[in-house]
C-alpha cells in the first residue's frame, strides 16, 4: 500500500514538473529567438563594422536574401497552407487598421511642410506600416504560438502582401511623383510603367502569387523534388537576412543623437505603438473571431505583430530614391532594437494568460504599480514647483512654461488622489475618503490632458499671433483648464451616483467602470485632436516665418554670408518663435538660436553668470514639443485603454498590459516633465547647486591635462603657432551654435571639423597628423571639450576654444 501511494505521489509530481514545463515553454522558447535574432544581428553589425565583410560583399548577400532564400521560403509556406483554416475577416481587420496608419501619417507629411514632399511622406507612411515579418517576425511568432496556434505563423505570409502589393505601390507612386520634379523630362507614362514594373517584378509578391497558385494545383503537398531544393534555400534566409540587417547598420548607430532623433522617434512611437493598437482594435470591432476567445487571441496576436520592426527593404527604397537616408536608417536602427523589449513583454503577457493567471492578480499588481508610480510622481512634481517657482529663476514668468506649471499642479493633485486610494479597503465604509480621492483623481487627470492642449496651443499662438495676444489668451485658459474638469467630475457623480459598496477598485481611471471610460474617451479625443492639430499647424507657420525671414535677410548680405547659409544645418526640430528669435549668422539653426545663446557675449559655469538674466527669456520651445509629443503617447495610450474598458474586457492579456503602460503614462507624465525641464542647467541658484554635485560625481572621469611646465617644446611651439597664425581664421571657420541633446553650446566646433580645417589649410598631411596636432592644442589649452571629459578625436565630440 505505501509502495503504491508511493507510485502515485512520483506520478503526480512528475505530471505536474511536466505541466509545469510546458507553460514555461513558449517563454523559454522566446527567450532563445530573442537571443538567437538580436545576436545574429550583432554579429553582422561586428563584421561590418571590422571591415570583415565589404560592401560589394554585402550587396551579393542582399541579392541572395532577397532574390533567392526569401522567395523560396515564401512558396514553401503558402504552398502547404491549408487555406480552409486561414480566417479572412482577421487579414481584412490587419489591410483596415495599416490602410488607416498609412493613409493618415501621410495626410499629415504631406500638411506639416511646405512645399510638401510627396517622395519624402511616402517612406515615412511605409515606415510606419511595413514589418519584418520574416527575418524577426516568424521566429517570435513561431516561438510563441508553435503549439496553440500554428496558423499564427503561415498567417506572416498572407500579410506581407498588404504592405507590399496593395500600401507600398502607393507609396511607390509618391516616390515617382517626387521624383519627377527634379527630373521633368520623365512623363507620366514612363512612371506607371516604372511603377506597374516594380511591383510585378517584386520576388516576393511574384512568390506570394505564385505560391497561391502552386497551393491549388499541388493541394498543399509540394513534390519532394521541388521541395528538396526550396527547403535548403528557405532555411537559410533566417540567418543571412540578420546577418544582414547588422551588417545594414554600420554607419546609422552614430547618428542616433540629439535633435535627429525626435523625428525618427515620432516614427518609432507611431510603428510600435499605434499600428499594434489600431490592429488590435480593429480585430475587436470586426469581431474577427467565431467566438470571444478565438477573437481576444486573434487581438493579443495583431497587437504582437504590430510591434515587430520595420523591414530593411525600406532602407533600399531610400538609396534608390536618394531621400532621407541618414534619417530612415537611424529610425531602423533604433526601431529594431526599441521592439525587442516591447515584444518581450507582449509575449510575457501573453503566456501569462495561458498560465492561468486571473484578474484579480493582474489588479493586485496593478495597485501596487499605480501607488508607487504616484509616488514617484508626487516626488517630481514638488522638484518641478521648486525649480519653476523659485531659486531665482522664475520660469512661470515665461507663457509656455505657465501652462506646464499648471500641468504639474494637475499631476500632482492626481498623484495624491492615486495615494489614497490605494490605502483605501474595498470592503469598509470610508465614504469621505473615496470622494476625496475620486475628486483629487478625476480632476487631475483631466486637467493634465486639458493643459496638454494649452501648451500646444500656446506654442502655435507664439508662431502665428504676437506675445501679447497670447498672454491675453492665457487668461482664459484658467477656468478652462480647471473648470472643465471640476465641472465633468461633478457630472458624472451625479449622473451615476455611485454606490460605495459596489465600485470597481481594479483601476483607478475607471471607479464608476463605463460612464467614467466613456467621459475619458471624450475629453482624450478632443485634447488629442487639438494638440495634434496645433503642433501641425505651428510647424507650418513656423516654416513659413522662417522662409519670409531668410528671404529679407537674403537680400540685404553679401556674398561671404550667403557662403555662410550654405553651410547651415536645417532640423525640423528646432523651432523657435520668430518673434522672439531672429536668424543669426555662423549659427547651425536656420530659425535662430534658442533664447539668444548665439547673441550672448560668453557663456560660464560660474553661479553668478547663471543667474543672470541671459535665459530668462527662454521660452524652451524645443523642449516643450518633445513633451507634447511624449504625451500624445500617454493620450493615444489612454485613449485606447478608455474604448477597451467601455467593450467591457477582461483585465488580461494584452488589456493588462496597456492598462500598466496607461497607469505609467498618465500618472507618470510629470516623471516626463522632470527628465525634460527637471535637470535644466539653467534653473538659476539650484542650476548651480546641481552643476556642483554633477562635477563631484564626475571629477574622477575629468581629463587629466598636464601642467604649463611639463609640456614639451614642440608642444608649446603648435601652440604659440596655432595662436598667432590661425586661430581667428580657424574660429570663425568652424565655430557655431551648436545643439546635443537639447542643450546648446555656443562657439563650438566637432574633432572632426578641426581635422578638415587644418588638412584644408594645408597645416597638416593626413588625418593621423591632425589628431596628432589637435591633441597638443588641447594639451596646451588652446581648445577644450565641452564637458572636460574626452581628449581629442576625430569624431563628433564637441569642442571649444579657450581663447
Amino acid at each position: 500500500m505505501a509502495n503504491h501511494e508511493s507510485t502515485l505521489s512520483i506520478s503526480l509530481l512528475s505530471n505536474a514538473n511536466q505541466h509545469a514545463e510546458a507553460e514555461d515553454e513558449p517563454i523559454d522558447n522566446l527567450y532563445l529567438a530573442l537571443i538567437q535574432c538580436f545576436g545574429i544581428i550583432l554579429c553582422g553589425y561586428i563584421a561590418g563594422r571590422f571591415n570583415v565583410i565589404t560592401r560589394s560583399e554585402a550587396n551579393g548577400l542582399n541579392t541572395f536574401v532577397g532574390t533567392f532564400a526569401l522567395p523560396s521560403l515564401i512558396f514553401m509556406s503558402l504552398a502547404k497552407l491549408d487555406f480552409t483554416l486561414v480566417n479572412w475577416k482577421f487579414l481584412l481587420a490587419v489591410l483596415l487598421a495599416k490602410s488607416c496608419v498609412f493613409i493618415v501619417v501621410l495626410a499629415v507629411s504631406l500638411v506639416i511642410k511646405k512645399p510638401s514632399n510627396p517622395g519624402r511622406a511616402a517612406l515615412f507612411a511605409i515606415f510606419t506600416t511595413q514589418s519584418n515579418d520574416f527575418a524577426i517576425g516568424y521566429p517570435m511568432i513561431a516561438a510563441l504560438y508553435g503549439k496553440t496556434h500554428p496558423e499564427y505563423a503561415a498567417y506572416l505570409y498572407l500579410m506581407a502582401p498588404i504592405s507590399l502589393a496593395i500600401l507600398n505601390p502607393i507609396g511607390f507612386v509618391l516616390l515617382e511623383i517626387g521624383k519627377r520634379r527634379t527630373e521633368e523630362q520623365r512623363d507620366c507614362r514612363e512612371m506607371v510603367y516604372s511603377v506597374a514594373k516594380g511591383v510585378l517584378l517584386n520576388p516576393v509578391l511574384f512568390m506570394t502569387v505564385l505560391g497561391i497558385v502552386g497551393n491549388l494545383i499541388f493541394s498543399h503537398s509540394v513534390p519532394r523534388l521541388l521541395a528538396s531544393i526550396l527547403d535548403v534555400l528557405g532555411n537559410a534566409f533566417s540567418a543571412s537576412a540578420l546577418f544582414l540587417l547588422g551588417l545594414m547598420m554600420v554607419g546609422k548607430v552614430h547618428k542616433l543623437k540629439g535633435t535627429a532623433l525626435v523625428i525618427p522617434g515620432i516614427l518609432i512611437s507611431v510603428k510600435l505603438l499605434v499600428l499594434p493598437l489600431v490592429i488590435r482594435e480593429s480585430i475587436i470591432l470586426l469581431n474577427a473571431g467565431d467566438n470571444v476567445t478565438e477573437t481576444r487571441d486573434l487581438s493579443t496576436y495583431g497587437f504582437l505583430y504590430g510591434t515587430i520592426p520595420t523591414a530593411p527593404a525600406l532602407f533600399i527604397f531610400t538609396l534608390r530614391y536618394n531621400l532621407e537616408i541618414d534619417l530612415i536608417a537611424s529610425a531602423m536602427v533604433a526601431c529594431t532594437f526599441l521592439s525587442a523589449p516591447l515584444m518581450f513583454v507582449s509575449a510575457k503577457v501573453i503566456n501569462a494568460v495561458y498560465t492561468g493567471i486571473t484578474p484579480a492578480n493582474y489588479a493586485r499588481q496593478l495597485k501596487i504599480f499605480s501607488f508607487d508610480t504616484s509616488v514617484a510622481s508626487a516626488a517630481a512634481c514638488v522638484w518641478l514647483l521648486m525649480c519653476f517657482l523659485g531659486f531665482g529663476r522664475k520660469r512661470y514668468n515665461q507663457v509656455t512654461h505657465r501652462c506646464t506649471l499648471c500641468l504639474i499642479i494637475a499631476q500632482l493633485t492626481a498623484a495624491i488622489g492615486v495615494i489614497i486610494w490605494s490605502k483605501l479597503d474595498p470592503s469598509g465604509n470610508q465614504t469621505i475618503l473615496w470622494y476625496v480621492q475620486y475628486i483629487l483623481i478625476t480632476t487631475g487627470v483631466y486637467a493634465s490632458r486639458i493643459w496638454t492642449a494649452a501648451i500646444a496651443a500656446t506654442l502655435l499662438f507664439l508662431s502665428s499671433r504676437s506675445l501679447s495676444f497670447v498672454e491675453n489668451l492665457q487668461k482664459w485658459f484658467y477656468p478652462v483648464g480647471f473648470g472643465v474638469p471640476l465641472l465633468m467630475m461633478v457630472i458624472t457623480c451625479v449622473t451615476v451616483a455611485p454606490n460605495l459598496s459596489d465600485l470597481d477598485y481594479k483601476n483607478p481611471n475607471f471607479q464608476l467602470g463605463r460612464t467614467q471610460a466613456a467621459v475619458s474617451s471624450f475629453i482624450l479625443i478632443f485634447c488629442f485632436i487639438v494638440t495634434l492639430g496645433c503642433l501641425v499647424l505651428q510647424q507650418r507657420y513656423q516654416r513659413r516665418h522662417t522662409a519670409v525671414s531668410y528671404e529679407h535677410m537674403g537680400n540685404n548680405v553679401g556674398s561671404s554670408t550667403i557662403e555662410s547659409n550654405e553651410r547651415n544645418v536645417v532640423d525640423v526640430e528646432d523651432l523657435v518663435s520668430p518673434l522672439i528669435n531672429a536668424p543669426v549668422i555662423g549659427c547651425e539653426f536656420q530659425n535662430g538660436c534658442p533664447s539668444g545663446v548665439c547673441r550672448a557675449d560668453e557663456r560660464s559655469d560660474d553661479c553668478e553668470e547663471e543667474s543672470g538674466t541671459s535665459t530668462d527669456d527662454d521660452p524652451q520651445i524645443l523642449r516643450h514639443l518633445v513633451f507634447l509629443i511624449l504625451l500624445l503617447c500617454s493620450m493615444f495610450i489612454g485613449l485606447s485603454i478608455s474604448v477597451g474598458t467601455l467593450i467591457m474586457e477582461q483585465l488580461t492579456g494584452i488589456y493588462a498590459e496597456l492598462a500598466f503602460l496607461d497607469v505609467a503614462l498618465n500618472f507618470g507624465q510629470s516623471l516626463i516633465a522632470f527628465a525634460i525641464f527637471g535637470l535644466d542647467p539653467s534653473l538659476g541658484k539650484l542650476g548651480c547647486w546641481l552643476r556642483r554635485v554633477c562635477r563631484k560625481l564626475h571629477s574622477d572621469k575629468e581629463l587629466q591635462l598636464p601642467c604649463e611646465d611639463a609640456l614639451s617644446s614642440e608642444v608649446r611651439a603648435i601652440r604659440d603657432q596655432f595662436s598667432r597664425c590661425h586661430l581667428d581664421a580657424c574660429r570663425t571657420r568652424i565655430s557655431m551654435c551648436r545643439r546635443r541633446l537639447l542643450r546648446v553650446y555656443r562657439g563650438v566646433f566637432s574633432g572632426t571639423d578641426l581635422v578638415n580645417w587644418l588638412l584644408e589649410a594645408g597645416i597638416v598631411n593626413s588625418r593621423e597628423d591632425a589628431v596628432r596636432y589637435g591633441r597638443c592644442l588641447l594639451e596646451s589649452r588652446v581648445l577644450q571639450h565641452v564637458d572636460g571629459t574626452q581628449h581629442f578625436h576625430d569624431e563628433n565630440l564637441l569642442y571649444t576654444f579657450n581663447a
